[in-house]
């Protein structure tokens, strides 16, 4: 796995002419960390500088929101919200756009934050908001989450445009 890092670390070194929309990540480099299986994808922190990770995270400094099957927390309780390896979260702000777009269009909500077609068809959904979402560990993902699909891109945004 070190050798995989030590690859990644260099080739953001080496090759960056065009960066992707956040300008903290090459494009060529997102691409291969987002082809890697999950569970051997690098921490953020070994392709991003810290100014990009402090950018990113910025933008959650007014809070973090989420949406949730109400069935799921019916299922398990709402003691403990989210799942033991991390959320995905976006920025309430982001949330607040999204759902002003939305229309009810739940398809619509599914798209942009790169949830796979249908899968919240005939569910209730529930918004939880994170008023300060830096007291609870709130982070770049690495897609190696257990809430990571197959639509999970390396970057910290969603293909959208919105912060993820």
């Amino acid at each position: 796995m070190k050798n995989i890092y030590l690859l990644f670390v260099s080739l953001f070194f080496c090759y960056n002419p065009l960066l992707a929309q956040n300008n903290c990540i090459d494009i060529k480099v997102q691409k291969i960390i987002t082809s890697l299986k999950k569970g051997c994808r690098p921490e953020p922190n070994l392709y991003w500088s810290k100014e990009c990770n402090d950018k990113h995270l910025k933008q959650f400094k007014e809070g973090a929101s989420y949406l949730v099957a109400q069935s799921i927390l019916d299922r398990f309780g709402r003691t403990l919200l989210g799942r033991p390896d991390g959320q995905f979260v976006m920025s309430k702000k982001e949330m607040d756009l999204l759902l002003n777009n939305a229309k009810g269009n739940l398809a619509y909500v599914e798209t942009q934050l790169g949830i796979p077609a249908g899968a919240w068809k005939n569910n209730i959904l529930v918004r939880i908001d994170i008023p300060l979402p830096f007291e609870l560990n709130i982070r770049i993902p690495s897609g190696n989450e257990s809430g990571a699909n197959e639509l999970w891109i390396a970057g910290g945004k969603l293909p959208t445009g919105y912060y993820g």
